[in-house]
């Protein structure tokens, strides 16, 4: 199995953990769950609040390419700290048939599941 790891570091003081940890923990995660393929990608010193960051692009664009099975991040605010966006992020991935993790939070699988109605999501995402 292939994976994506994706971390995020915002270089401010109150980040709960700095990129190579996070990179560390969802590669052992990747590992764990058995992805043998694991190609990395991640933002330091950029916050969460947009979505336009070079390496979450690049790791989408990966993406896009196929023969992904998973895309790891080590949890929710890596991706961003608007909620709107990790559903939006995480709901275009799935559809991809792509399996969403993350590696140091129990969440739902698929993680679409923590929306609360598809109606919900469908308000959120549009």
């Amino acid at each position: 199995m292939n994976a994506i790891v994706y971390a995020r570091e915002a270089g401010f003081v109150d980040e709960s953990s700095p990129v190579q940890v996070q990179l560390n923990q969802c590669k052992q995660y990747a590992r764990r769950i058995g992805c043998t393929e694991i190609d990395i990608y991640f933002d330091q010193e950029m916050a969460g609040w947009s979505l336009d960051r070079p390496g979450l692009q690049a790791a989408l664009a990966r993406i896009k390419q196929g023969d992904v099975d998973y895309f790891i991040f080590a949890h929710l605010h890596c991706l961003s700290y608007k909620i709107r966006d990790q559903l939006l992020l995480i709901k275009t991935i799935e559809e991809l048939g792509i399996r969403v993790a993350a590696a140091c939070a129990p969440i739902p699988n698929p993680v679409s599941l923590i929306c609360l109605t598809e109606q919900y999501c469908e308000t959120v995402i549009n």
